[in-house]
């Protein structure tokens, strides 16, 4: 069974460019560490309360990975890695992923995926919180 959810219209809601990367980082650091990353992602997250995108970084962040056919390189305080920048570009550029990440087709149709859920995930998640906020 498959399920068609209208994307959301009107200019994208997206998370800032810092809180992607702190995401990215936060869950790099986990699994370095051997955490479990989607607890640490929800905590991270709840900061701007959007919590329920833990699960949505999380799957982002392993098929990028695995498009990447190595570990994720974290930069160092506002200096970003090349990872980095991609994965921005990926979530918030209008360019092509097959341009951008070039990799095999099946990790590259995964990962196409992913970006677009999250880039869903984030604008739906945002536009409901502001809902919840103005009613408050």
């Amino acid at each position: 069974m498959t399920f068609h959810f209208p994307a959301p219209s009107g200019p994208p809601a997206t998370l800032p460019p810092s809180v992607l990367v702190d995401m990215v980082r936060c869950w790099t650091q986990a699994r370095r560490e051997g955490h479990l990353t989607q607890p640490r992602l929800a905590n991270r997250l709840d900061l701007f309360d959007c919590a329920v995108l833990a699960p949505v970084f999380d799957s982002f962040c392993l098929l990028l990975e695995s498009a990447l056919d190595r570990p994720f390189r974290m930069g160092e305080a506002r200096h970003l890695s090349s990872d980095e920048r991609l994965m921005l570009t990926l979530l918030e550029g209008p360019e092509l992923r097959t341009v951008t990440l070039p990799c095999d087709r099946t990790r590259g149709a995964l990962l196409d995926l992913a970006i677009r859920s999250t880039r869903i995930m984030i604008a739906l998640t945002l536009r409901q919180a502001r809902k919840v906020k103005v009613k408050s």
